[in-house]
């Protein structure tokens, strides 16, 4: 659960960037095509980098201290 919560708390604003990003740079395509742009930068960098690293801090941080 806390996985979740620490991969969520990192895509939410990331998603809000590149959707204000792309309303300025690609706001004449159609949302098609603005959605492949965006799920084509976002589910590479969710799926190798981001979940792996937040995966790392959740285990770091529940782990027990000896």
């Amino acid at each position: 659960m806390l996985r979740t919560v620490f991969v969520w708390i990192v895509v939410w604003p990331l998603v809000t960037a590149l959707l204000v990003l792309l309303g300025v740079l690609a706001r004449d395509l159609a949302l098609g095509f603005q959605t492949l742009i965006l799920t084509a930068i976002l589910v590479p960098l969710i799926s190798l980098v981001l979940a792996p690293a937040m995966h790392k801090l959740a285990t770091h941080l529940t782990q027990e201290k000896s």
